[in-house]
């Protein structure tokens, strides 16, 4: 005869930035591991089409996480229901120098990449119970400076110390917090940012996408470091970012992105 599934066996993940990319990855494996997946992005049709591959019994919320409604939307969800697993993936960013760049656009990257994460984190938490976890992607470039690109890496180097600190204030909890940081990834940051086909990334140097929710994956269920960086190379970068004198790095990262 078989048991009973009760509230507590089952295991619910709320993916943000699902509808593409690393987000949609991780919808996809956590489905495959037996999670229920509530799949959140602006794109409803992504959204479709993601929940179509993964099945139907799991759940999307089409809304837009760097306006007031939708963060208070996805908040109230994550304090109404518990969630086992909670992936802060939603951001962007945008090339050019920053007084060139319209400020409403910047506002928009900070409501997302920061304000957005961290009400959500705070919802989830308040609700969270031993043995949940937070993931929150930040990136590479939270350990340098990079001109060109300047207020992106500002909002990830937040995301680093604050998930940190969070996985310090919460392991006491049983409650495991990682800041996940990938590097180059293969999905369209680069396109959307506003950078050229020239200055491209080359494949080289690119992961994919599945390879750094593998990465997180892998570390989530060993739950002992608070920051992960996907990748070797990435790692080697990240110890060479924090070693250097701090000017080597930002003239380093700089000469990069010229003619972004």
């Amino acid at each position: 005869m078989s048991q009973k599934t009760t509230t507590s066996d089952v295991r619910r993940a709320l993916v943000t930035g699902a509808s593409e990319g690393i987000g949609r990855v991780f919808a996809k494996k956590l489905a495959a591991q037996g999670y229920t997946i509530t799949a959140v992005a602006r794109n409803k049709e992504r959204l479709e089409s993601l929940l179509k591959e993964i099945g139907t019994q799991h759940h999307m919320i089409a809304t837009d996480l760097s306006t007031v409604d939708g963060v208070d939307l996805i908040s109230g969800e994550l304090s109404s229901k518990r969630y086992t697993l909670l992936i802060n993936n939603a951001g962007f960013g945008t090339y050019g120098k920053f007084e060139a760049l319209a400020i409403e656009k910047s506002m928009e990257m900070l409501k997302l990449n920061v304000e957005a994460l961290v009400k959500l984190s705070h919802s989830f938490l308040n609700n969270a119970v031993s043995g949940d976890a937070l993931i929150n992607v930040s990136s590479l470039l939270a350990f340098a400076p990079m001109p060109m690109n300047g207020f992106y890496s500002a909002t990830k180097a937040f995301v680093t110390s604050f998930s940190e600190s969070l996985w310090f204030e919460q392991k006491n909890r049983g409650i495991y917090v990682m800041g996940l940081c990938p590097g180059i990834t293969a999905t369209q940051f680069h396109t959307r940012a506003g950078g050229t086909d020239k200055k491209r990334p080359p494949s080289s140097m690119m992961e994919t996408p599945e390879a750094v929710v593998d990465t997180a994956l892998k570390a989530l269920k060993k739950r002992q470091h608070p920051t992960i960086v996907s990748g070797r190379t990435n790692n080697v970068l990240a110890r060479l970012m924090t070693t250097l004198p701090r000017k080597t790095t930002l003239n380093m990262m700089g000469a990069q992105m010229q003619d972004v």
